[in-house]
């Protein structure tokens, strides 16, 4: 069975191989638990051997030399070689950080995502933690097996062909032999990339050494959810990996250099069973610029589990040794226990981690799902000692102009994205006020704003009216997407054939939430959804 026809059952296994379900602890029995870490670490394997195996194929297929491209179990690496161009003495001062919940590009729901306009907010950093990234999902998936197949079955039917022609001369076979070779070239170029590879290129047009360190597998908090990854985009010319200490200890057979891996979860290393507590356990990965090197955490944290005694169980066991959230403390609710749980539990692995290590520069930025002002961070903060919470300001967007009550949302939502790091540790992210000059890069805003506005807004600015001068940019786009979708090819029954599923459909859709949303209160904010995403980046800098 040949390599990417391995992917292909592999990557099928792996996408409907799901957490097992909760079982209920009449006590808190270690045991118990542990048998059910092991249970969940085995679909863990599996999803990792696919996605390890799916890697192969997206360098074989898409990648093709283009770049280098490294696919390991404990991470995936493309442009892996940018590094080259690291220079550690450069005139540069500072090394800016950033946090990205990108909103699941490649998917449907954010499938009118200017990939063009967030690569250019994005180069304004040195490395991202991109969040709710995700593999070919949907239609997308489909096609992708399709190709593999046929690339698979192709050379298969030419050879057998070009055997009959040896004792035969029949016309019809020569134009089907003449065809299967013109639709096998044709076909080498169809796989489509996976959201986070095309966001890369945009990236590399912008600076060829743009990188990207991603998770080893996705992962989903609940059946019916998208499996979803993480990783660090980074400038290779101004940032590096580092070998993790942490990751270094349990490397593996197939393991690349210890760069980044998911953290040990086992009671044998965290002295207690708490695989279970996580939907999608965090990432972690070290990284120089100048004389600064430090280990980044990230995680996109569940918003919502159901709360029912066996989940309240499962969860809450392992990380506070209770089984109802009203035994947790202040600020936790049944709507939230589930996300306080992973940050303490994150925590915990992050100090466990910076006292086992040379490393001391631990921090964690991501989607906490949890706001600044909630009372229960006084409570999760004394688990990684010294750990201060920053940016308070709201990081997403609402799609509403105003709220029920009538006031103005001006856009913008709940801080649920932030920067957790000891300053004691990290001074060199210190200002000289003795602050980390954490913000919000908010797109509704300055320069991001008119970037977008240009490009998409339509209506009237003092209200909800269509401007008429402007709609010539909707019918214009509506056309280039007319033209990008006719143009799209696919495999049917063996053949390469126009991919024409769903155009009318698309293109509507993309009139209604991008432009003609604009008209509306309720969806007077969501082009920037659609264009950008429902998260503002975050963003700080250090000394290098």
């Amino acid at each position: 069975m040949s390599d990417s026809l391995k992917s292909i059952k592999l990557l099928s296994l792996a996408l409907t191989l799901l957490i097992l379900p909760a079982v209920t602890f009449s006590q808190y029995d270690e045991t118990e638990f542990e048998a059910k870490d092991r249970a969940i670490g085995l679909e863990d394997w599996r999803r990792t051997e696919a996605y390890y195996q799916e890697c192969l194929v997206i360098k074989e297929l898409v990648i093709r030399g283009n770049y280098s491209t490294e696919c390991y179990t404990n991470y995936h690496h493309f442009n892996s070689d940018s590094a080259k161009n690291y220079r550690p003495t450069d005139n540069i001062r500072w090394v800016e950080m950033s946090a990205f919940n990108l909103w699941h590009p490649g998917s449907k729901i954010s499938g009118f995502k200017d990939n063009g306009i967030v690569a250019k907010m994005m180069n304004g950093y040195d490395i991202v933690a991109g969040i709710e990234l995700l593999p070919s999902v949907g239609a997308d998936y489909n096609h992708n097996q399709r190709v593999k197949k046929f690339l698979e079955n192709a050379p298969v039917e030419i050879a057998k062909l070009e055997k009959r022609l040896l004792t035969s001369n029949l016309t019809r076979l020569k134009e089907r032999l003449e065809l299967y070779k013109k639709d096998l070239d044709a076909a080498k170029s169809l796989y489509r990339l996976p959201g986070y590879l095309a966001l890369l290129d945009e990236l590399r047009k912008l600076d060829p050494t743009w990188s990207l360190l991603l998770a080893p597998s996705g992962e989903a908090a609940d059946e019916g959810f998208v499996q979803e990854l993480v990783g660090f985009y980074y400038r290779g010319k101004t940032v590096k990996p580092k070998i993790n200490e942490h990751c270094e200890r349990f490397k593996k057979k197939r393991h690349g250099p210890s760069f980044g891996c998911y953290p040990k979860l086992t009671k044998a290393w965290f002295g207690k069973s708490v695989r279970q507590v996580f939907s999608r356990r965090p990432f972690m990965a070290s990284f120089e610029s100048g004389s600064f090197d430090f280990t980044l955490v990230t995680s996109h944290i569940i918003f919502r589990a159901a709360a029912e005694p066996a989940v309240m169980e499962r969860v809450l066991g392992p990380s506070f040794g209770v089984s109802d959230y009203r035994d947790v403390g202040p600020g936790t609710n049944w709507n939230n226990f589930a996300r306080v749980a992973e940050m303490k539990i994150i925590l915990e692995i992050m100090e466990k981690v910076r006292m086992e290590s040379n490393e001391k520069d631990i921090i964690f930025l991501g989607d906490t799902n949890l706001e600044s002002k909630n009372e229960i961070w006084q409570q999760l903060l004394p688990n990684f000692p010294g750990g201060e919470l920053f940016i308070e300001e709201e990081t997403t967007l609402s799609t509403s102009y105003r709220l029920s009550n009538g006031r103005l949302t001006n856009g913008v939502a709940s801080d649920y994205d932030h920067v957790i790091m000891d300053l004691n540790e990290t001074s060199e992210c210190r200002k000289s006020n003795g602050k980390l000059s954490a913000r919000v890069a908010n797109f509704l805003q300055g320069s991001l704003k008119d970037l977008i506005e240009k490009k998409y807004l339509i209506r009237n600015k003092v209200g909800f009216e269509l401007n008429a001068s402007q709609e010539y940019k909707r019918f214009n786009l509506l056309a280039d997407l007319r033209k990008t979708l006719e143009a799209r090819m696919t495999v049917k029954r063996n053949k390469v054939v126009p991919d024409d599923l769903g155009i009318e459909d698309t293109i509507s859709d993309f009139d209604n939430r991008v432009f003609l949303s604009q008209l509306s209160e309720g969806t007077y904010y969501r082009v920037y959804r659609e264009i950008i995403s429902d998260h503002f980046p975050i963003y700080f800098s250090c000394s290098r």
